[in-house]
């Protein structure tokens, strides 16, 4: 089971990856991009290797296994689906929907996130426009071939 933070990371890593270029994450990447230090970066990404969510190259850098990769799927799919209700059917601002989605993202189980799904009529898009991942499907990295 992952804790907040590691999954905070698992999504971080995923949005960065198919942001970058090259196949492998610069773990200063993470540094900049959650503000953390270099060494809680790296502790980190040693218990999600431990985890076989992460596979880390020294002087490479850190990329999600499959199973990172069905992680981050799912969080970003809750995430967007949370931002979905949140908006259309709580009357949320658009500006309100990350905050709330990002809290309940992590305490939402996987009858709920398929309750959710349906409940919603399955849709395609967040109020931000962008993709939410359909059940069971997992988002492939563009570097995949």
């Amino acid at each position: 089971m992952l804790n907040r933070g590691e999954q905070d990371y698992i999504k971080v890593i995923f949005m960065l990856e198919d942001k970058n270029e090259d196949e492998y994450l610069n773990n200063n990447e993470l540094v900049k991009t959650l503000g953390h230090t270099p060494q809680t970066v790296n502790e980190t990404i040693k218990k999600l290797v431990n985890k076989k969510l992460v596979e880390y190259v020294p002087y490479k850098g850190t990329k999600l296994t499959d199973e990172g990769r069905d992680i981050g799927t799912r969080l970003i799919r809750i995430h967007r689906l949370w931002e979905y209700f949140l908006f259309e059917k709580l009357g949320y601002t658009w500006e309100q929907v990350h905050a709330e989605a990002e809290k309940l993202e992590h305490a939402t189980s996987f009858l709920l996130e398929e309750r959710l799904y349906k409940f919603l009529g399955e849709p395609k898009q967040c109020p931000h426009g962008s993709y939410i991942p359909r059940l069971k499907e997992t988002i492939g990295n563009k570097n995949d071939n």
